[in-house]
Parts: structure tokens; sequence; C-alpha cells
């Protein structure tokens, strides 16, 4: 008898999911609307397709949909519907498992390390590997960029383009000259901690964690980051974690998934004096459309948490970042990626000017990663 392997059993689990496929909503864009989206450049800075490709062989060439209710956990991007949905770009988030599970690694994240032998910096390069694998194999309809200048450059020749953002250290495992290994194979982001400590910062997550800030690793290899052009990424750095990095922080910044805690109030949203803080570092904040980032409500909440941003931190400081394919449930509204749209046209519903919009959408997270990547 065939003994079942671990990547079977996750696959035949998906393939057994059974419901009505989420749709964005019902009613039409009006043409007008949906042609200055298509205009607009429109980047999200964090999703995490490279997990499914990994784990499961997941197609991004190939159209997908996700069979569940409420569209939990993936299946939210594949280069079809991010056509359909005008989603240009994104940062492909790398989910490293940790060399050593700690106790406060939840629940999804301590299958997941069950599950797949790899880790560390072997994963990370790994990873690196399947999304380089993925622009041989579709050359003529995906990009893997290393730069701002190249992100646009591909969207301008109607490529999806995707940059790898690392999400948590634990994926150099405390050693600086895996940075510049990871930055060879195309590493251009990189966070500091995810849902475990890591020899550089601490989750904010965790309460156990307030007060402690970065390490002395942690501040090595902030430094290491800059001066490799890395972007730094403080999703999920607890209150002292981020304000060390901002102490020394040089150029601009992301925090690539939240939200904002005065609307919503969550360990892994920002408070306002964060909010103002970032902005006046010239960094930008995405915002994330799982329900426990953005309460109750659908599209509307999640522009309740855009415009926030943009009034607390000004227009700069405002972008997308999703969290899709992140083991997340987002609001009702926006199941996967042909949402954006709507977002759009929310916006400009509310009356923000045209060229905010585009900044929001894309611009501003563009212009991070062109200044520090190139």
């Amino acid at each position: 008898m065939h003994e079942i392997t671990r990547r079977e059993l996750l696959a035949g689990v998906a393939a057994l999911l059974a419901g009505a496929p989420a749709r964005a909503a019902d009613e039409p864009i009006p043409d007008d609307l949906l042609a200055f989206h298509r205009e607009c450049r429109v980047l999200d800075l964090h999703i995490d397709t490279p997990l499914w490709m990994r784990l499961l062989g997941y197609d991004i060439g190939a159209r997908h949909r996700n069979w569940l209710p409420a569209s939990p956990f993936g299946w939210h991007l594949d280069l079809p519907r991010a056509a359909e949905g005008g989603l240009d770009a994104a940062v492909f988030g790398l989910v490293i498992n940790p060399a050593e599970v700690r106790e406060e690694l939840m629940l999804p994240l301590r299958v997941l390390a069950w599950t797949e032998s790899g880790f560390g910096i072997g994963q990370t390069l790994e990873t690196l590997g399947v999304i380089a694998e993925a622009q041989r194999r579709l050359p003529d309809r995906f990009v893997f960029a290393k730069t701002g200048s190249e992100l646009r450059a591909a969207i301008d020749a109607g490529r999806f383009a995707a940059l790898a953002g690392l999400e948590g250290s634990q994926g150099i495992e405390g050693r600086l000259e895996n940075v510049a290994r990871a930055h060879e194979q195309g590493l251009r982001m990189l966070g500091l901690v995810h849902f475990q400590a890591t020899e550089a910062a601490h989750p904010m997550t965790v309460p156990a964690f307030e007060g402690r800030g970065l390490t002395p690793f942690g501040r090595d290899l902030v430094a290491e980051c800059e001066r490799l052009r890395i972007v730094v990424d403080l999703a999920h750095v607890n209150a002292a974690g981020v304000d060390d990095a901002l102490a020394m922080l040089k150029r601009p910044f992301v925090v690539s998934h939240s939200a904002c805690r005065a609307l919503q109030d969550h360990p892994r949203n920002l408070t306002d004096e964060q909010i103002r803080r970032v902005a006046e570092h010239g960094g930008v904040i995405g915002v994330a459309v799982g329900r426990d980032f953005l309460g109750a409500g659908g599209i509307p909440r999640f522009l309740d948490h855009l415009e926030h941003l943009m009034k607390v931190g000004g227009v700069e400081c405002a972008a997308l970042g999703s969290d899709y394919d992140g083991a997340i449930v987002p609001v009702p509204g926006m199941g996967d990626v042909t949402s954006f749209p709507r977002v759009t046209a929310g916006l400009l519903a509310r009356g923000h000017a045209q060229e905010s919009v585009k900044k929001g959408m894309g611009e501003n997270a563009l212009r991070v990663l062109t200044e520090v990547c190139g």
C-alpha cells in the first residue's frame, strides 16, 4: 500500500474543499472608473503565494478559485486573476520555518514546520528558487524583479512583477553572511521577526516580550540591510523594537501588512503615534485585508483604515499590504485580488483626488522600493 506523504495529504484536503467560489462583489464597476484603475500602478506590499508554490506546487500561471465560504487561508492570487483585478505587482512574502520551534509560535506555523523538512537559510534559498523558476517558466507573463525600476519596467510592459521579501529573520538563522547569500539570489525586503522571537527582534503578538527592543544582532542586521539596499520591514515587530529601528534607520522602510489600532484594537495594528513616526521617516504602511486586522465590515472598512493612514500620516504613507495567501480570512467583498478595482472606486467615491488614489494604490510603495533598491 502506498504511504501518503504530508504533501499529498495537504493536496488532497485542498482538492476536497467544496462550496461556492467567493466573488469580490456583484455590481459591475463603471467603465470610466475601471479605466482609471487600469491607469494606476497597483502594487501590494505583502502576498504569501510562494508558500503554496513551495508546499503544493501551486501554479500561479493557471486560474484558481477558493472553494470555501469567506475565502480563508489561500488561493487568493494567480496571474489571470491579478490581470482581472488590475494588480500589477506584489512583494512576495517568504514564510520560512525556524530551525527551532519556540512555545510562542502560532499553531498553523507549528503545523507547517511539522509538514516540511526545510527551515532557515536553506528554505529561504529554496523559496527564492521557486520564484525564479516561475519566471523561467512564464517569461512573457511574470518577472522576478530586484529593483523598483525593474518593477516599473515590468508593469509598463504588461507583465506581473514580484519582489521577494523575507517574513522574519529566522530565515537567515542569526548570521549576517546569510543575508548576503539571500540577496545574491534576489531577496530585497527583510522582516525582522514573524510570530516567534528571533536572534534579531521580538513579535508584537506576545505580551511577555513587551519592552524588549532589538538585540545587538538585530541592530547589526538593520545596518547590513541598509548596506545591501534591502528594504527593512517592521511588520510584526513589537513597539520597543520599532523604536530602536526608527532610531537607526537612514533609508525609507515599510510596515508591509498592518492596519490602524485606533479603528481596530489588535496587537498587529499600529497606533496613531507609530503611524506618524513611520511617515516622518518616509516609510509606508500596507493595509491588510484580514478580518482580525480591520474589524467588522467589508470593503468600506478597508477604506476606513486606508483613509485613517492618510489622515494621520499623510497621503504618502498609505499603501496596500493585503496578506493574501497568508492563512487569513478576508473581509467580505475582498475575497481575492480581483477586488482591487473596488478599492480604487471606493476612494474616488469618498472624494480623494486621482493623484492621491494613485499614490495609495501603488506609487507610494514603488517610491520606497525604488529609493532603497534602485
